[in-house]
């Protein structure tokens, strides 16, 4: 069974955050939340991850993504028993691909006021402080891009746990 409620709640809390900075910031402004740990600072991502610019290419990437998610939602409901700690991670994926993907697909539409994903969430690089990054500002980013990475972070640790406990049960057996 897939985890609706996860990627109903994140895909909701993705799209409220997102109404409410664009409905109450204007484009690049920033505001202290935490100090200038973390900011708000509202930003139309035209690209992908990381600032990496597909501009260019926005109607495949769109094309892509939605590919992406109903792969992955066919994926979640075939799940067997066994592999059942896969539903929350990738529950958690599949939220951040549907709220990034609605942005994407309001960019296609004329007269929709967006021309990007939309971005907000800014904090310190602490890559910076130990001298490994040049930019004291990490990228900007949203709710679904947590949700992804989050997703996606949970995913690789529960499958390696699982590796090592299916690699215990050969070695007893």
């Amino acid at each position: 069974m897939i985890n609706y409620f996860l990627i109903i709640l994140v895909v909701v809390f993705d799209q409220f955050s997102k109404f409410q900075v664009k409905s109450n910031l204007y484009l690049y402004q920033s505001i202290d939340v935490l100090n200038s740990f973390l900011r708000f600072t509202f930003i139309e991502n035209s690209g992908i991850a990381f600032g990496i610019d597909t501009s260019k290419y926005h109607l495949f990437i769109t094309c892509l993504t939605i590919i992406t998610i109903v792969l992955l939602f066919y994926y979640l409901k075939n799940i067997k028993r066994e592999n059942s700690y896969e539903k929350i991670p990738l529950s958690l994926v599949l939220g951040g691909a549907i709220g990034n993907a609605i942005d994407r697909v309001f960019v296609l539409i004329p007269g929709s006021g967006y021309s990007g994903v939309i971005d907000f969430i800014d904090m310190p690089n602490l890559l910076y402080f130990i001298g490994i990054m040049d930019n004291p500002r990490w990228f900007i980013f949203n709710i679904a891009d947590c949700s992804i990475t989050i997703g996606l972070i949970l995913y690789f640790i529960l499958q390696y746990a699982n590796d090592k406990k299916n690699e215990k049960s050969e070695r007893i057996s």
